[in-house]
């Protein structure tokens, strides 16, 4: 029987790592909503709506970690496949654990961490505040088209697909005939199904993104330094979300340049 791990739990791992890596944090944290000004806040950057932070809060990029994405970016900057034109996302979750924003936040983020550049065109369509179809343009020309949604059972763990398409060669964080995640071990017993689903070889017990969660704070206490180019891709982040509600409202691309956003209804991306 799988014992879910709490907000205490995370932070214990987490001290757990700092102490034996002996990095000493430059000042007290907490990895939840309710801490006081006077600690850290580190949190994935989809729990900050704002993009004005408050001085003691660090939006964590929390999925740049995960190892198929580190993976993807070498095949990329590598050049395994060759003239990558085309990514392809799709990601569902539920909604009492996800909303639109959160998903795009993660996914754009992605992009251009996979891609290697900076989105400046959006073209979107969202349905009922529930599902969402992105076009995307990089300053690199490449494009991707994310798909995303909050319509899957309540407790349903995050499904999604990173897909890229080049001139020569196709690569995906899922193998080629899976359709959605699959978990290295099942077993199946007369108590019911149960899966192998532990992914760190230092964090026992938590789910993924968990583990997302310990690893980019122990990355940002490790090296604080990282917290002044994070600050600049939430607001960054931040801003490209509005571009996506106003490109759905106007029914046409928007066009980020210069940090100016600006309406083309006649274009396509």
């Amino acid at each position: 029987m799988k014992i879910e791990k709490d907000n205490q739990d995370i932070e214990k791992a987490l001290s757990m790592l700092l102490e034996k890596y002996s990095i000493k944090p430059q000042q007290s944290f907490h990895l939840f909503q309710n801490g006081g000004v006077d600690s850290l806040q580190l949190l994935p950057g989809y729990n900050f709506e704002d993009s004005n932070l408050e001085k003691h809060q660090i939006p964590l990029l929390a999925w740049r970690f995960k190892r198929k994405f580190v993976e993807l970016k070498k095949i990329v900057e590598d050049a395994i496949i060759e003239d990558v034109c085309l990514f392809r996302f799709c990601c569902m979750g539920s909604k009492d654990k996800w909303s639109l924003f959160s998903l795009l936040y993660r996914e754009m983020d992605l992009f251009e961490f996979i891609g290697n550049g900076k989105i400046i065109s959006v073209q979107a369509v969202i349905s009922d505040d529930q599902v969402g179809s992105v076009i995307l343009r990089l300053d690199n020309n490449a494009i991707c088209s994310i798909e995303v949604g909050i319509q899957v059972p309540s407790g349903t763990p995050l499904i999604e697909r990173h897909e890229i398409i080049a001139r020569r060669g196709v690569t995906s964080d899922l193998v080629v005939d899976t359709q959605i995640p699959q978990s290295s071990i099942y077993s199946y017993t007369e108590k019911g199904e149960s899966r192998y689903t532990d992914v760190d070889n230092e964090l026992f017990g938590f789910d993924d993104l968990q583990v997302d969660h310990i690893r980019s704070a122990f990355q940002i206490l490790k090296n604080p330094d990282l917290s002044v180019p994070w600050r600049q891709q939430h607001k960054h982040l931040c801003t490209l979300i509005q571009m996506v509600f106003e490109s759905n409202i106007e029914r046409g691309r928007v066009i980020l340049k210069r940090e100016k956003v600006k309406i083309n209804s006649g274009g396509v991306v």
